[in-house]
């Protein structure tokens, strides 16, 4: 058994995710869906060689001590993957994330307008979530080499690991890797405002020193971008408030009122021509007066009304499923099985708005 066979194959099948586990064949995921290679069960030393293939000796004494390593796999002119090697009952497992090796414009992503106007903002915080797997890298790798490609500036991102390599263009780009160039997400951003940064990406908003130092960081005139593993805006805002301790939630949201621009939710839905294979659903939340009166009174429910408004861009995965759905783009049963709200959506199908006062307006 060989990686790169495997990696060159998972690139053939046009899969997102290559899975390796002892007493399974080698399975890929595609358009969503798992499928398995044609191939016998992998065995444990086969997957100790494949790891021994692709892993230097740091990631390898990382692995043995954190039972778990993050690295990433470059082959020319294939594509870079994102690499996990962990353990499951004592026993070595492999998933690989394919990165393609060009980066889609907005335009080729389909993505909405405003998530032009939101990358071109001056300062702020934008947060982009969604699940594992629903395309944010590839969305915030669209807003860096926008602003690559159209703005004089300085760019710094610190990932784990590097995912989408930029070369500098009209900008000047340094990408920092967990491990290898820093040692936490933390440091390395606080060392970044030492840097002459414009703009900064942090791959992840994992505890509340990360993000404080990135409201710092929007708060003196930097443009930040960063994830965090949520499903809509209005989890991103409880997510990032349980985050604190409860005597700071009160400064805390006076700092997210003032230095969030906005919040960007993905999920994947299957298009209706099947070769397309997915389309980008959406969920825009931008820092307009009203949301910013709902954030800086914790009146976290308040905000799916808010949005609804659709002021500035902004919209719910409701109404761009809908949307999609008029659009030819996705089939209404695709519509309905992603809806937060399916009564609503199946109405706005229809040509009718409804109000509802948990998922907002839909129409």
């Amino acid at each position: 058994m060989d990686m790169q066979k495997l990696l060159r194959a998972m690139v053939q099948f046009k899969a997102s995710d290559l899975h390796v586990q002892v007493a399974s064949p080698p399975t890929v995921r595609v358009d969503g869906s798992m499928v398995p290679f044609n191939a016998p069960a992998v065995t444990a030393e086969d997957v100790r060689a494949l790891v021994a293939e692709i892993a230097d000796e740091a990631q390898l004494r990382r692995l043995e001590s954190e039972r778990s390593c993050d690295f990433s796999v470059f082959i020319p002119e294939v594509a870079r993957f994102r690499m996990n090697v962990f353990y499951e009952q004592d026993r070595l497992c492999i998933v690989a994330r394919r990165i393609p090796l060009g980066i889609k414009t907005f335009d080729e992503l389909g993505l909405p307008p405003v998530i032009k106007d939101i990358a071109e903002e001056e300062r702020g915080l934008v947060l982009v979530t969604g699940t594992t797997g629903s395309g944010k890298s590839t969305t915030l790798a669209a807003m860096i080499d926008h602003l690559n490609r159209t703005k004089r500036a300085r760019i710094i991102t610190v990932e784990d690991p590097v995912e989408f390599v930029h070369e500098s263009n009209k900008s000047l780009i340094a990408q920092r890797e967990i491990g290898r160039d820093t040692p936490s997400f933390a440091e390395s951003l606080r060392r970044a405002l030492r840097q002459d940064p414009d703009v900064i990406l942090v791959g992840e908003l994992r505890d509340a020193e990360t993000m404080r130092i990135a409201l710092q960081a929007a708060d003196t005139g930097h443009l930040v971008f960063s994830t965090v593993h949520t499903t809509n805006a209005s989890f991103t805002m409880q997510r990032i408030v349980a985050m604190f301790p409860s005597d700071e939630r009160e400064l805390l949201q006076t700092q997210m009122a003032t230095n969030l621009s906005a919040v960007i939710s993905q999920r994947l839905a299957v298009a209706k021509q099947k070769e397309k294979g997915r389309v980008a659903v959406l969920e825009v939340m931008r820092n307009t007066a009203v949301v910013r009166k709902a954030i800086l009174e914790g009146r976290i429910t308040h905000l799916a009304s808010a949005i609804a408004s659709r002021d500035e861009g902004m919209q719910l995965f409701d109404q761009h499923l809908a949307d999609l759905y008029r659009g030819g783009q996705i089939s209404g049963t695709e519509a309905l099985r992603l809806a937060t709200n399916p009564e609503a959506v199946a109405l706005a199908m229809r040509g009718m708005s409804t109000l509802d006062t948990a998922g907002g307006l839909v129409g």
